[in-house]
């Protein structure tokens, strides 16, 4: 079973679903996102949602790599995704659920420098030095993003 909660809302916020659902829904969820993605953090948001699909695993909302001053874009932006994502999944009521955990992540919940865990390869960071190559090669550092560089909105 993989459990999707919302730790900073507390334990009345988690929804326990089959691995197998849990998969879907975050592909569906990504599939949804990907044509709706214009800035960095909404493309890295795409790819974490289908990598933690393979094989699915427990997410809290406190898990994505949020950013304080793009906050409510970068959350507005996960919320129209599952949405959309609910219009056409067997799933409609989980996903309903997340979303609603989502809407309901605290601001003050965000934490300066949070990256995206990723599971297996070690993650490329875009420094400075590499987006000013445009090779489109990154630097691997342990996470994916970088301070220096805007990350929505």
């Amino acid at each position: 079973m993989v459990v999707l909660s919302n730790r900073s809302v507390g334990a009345q916020a988690e929804l326990l679903v089959s691995e197998e659902v849990a998969a879907e829904m975050l592909r569906a969820t990504a599939e949804a996102a990907r044509p709706l993605a214009t800035a960095r953090w909404e493309e890295e948001c795409v790819h974490w949602l289908e990598a933690r699909a393979d094989p699915a695993a427990s997410i809290d909302v406190a898990d994505f790599a949020w950013t304080p001053d793009h906050f409510e874009a970068q959350r507005r932006f996960v919320i129209e995704s599952i949405a959309r994502a609910a219009d056409r999944s067997p799933h409609a009521a989980a996903l309903d659920r997340w979303r609603r955990m989502i809407e309901a992540h605290p601001r003050e919940a965000v934490q300066v420098g949070r990256r995206w865990q990723w599971r297996d390869a070690p993650p490329m960071r875009d420094t400075a030095g590499d987006v000013a190559d445009r090779t489109g090669s990154g630097t691997a550092v342990g996470y994916i993003g970088a301070a220096d560089l805007s990350l929505g909105g």
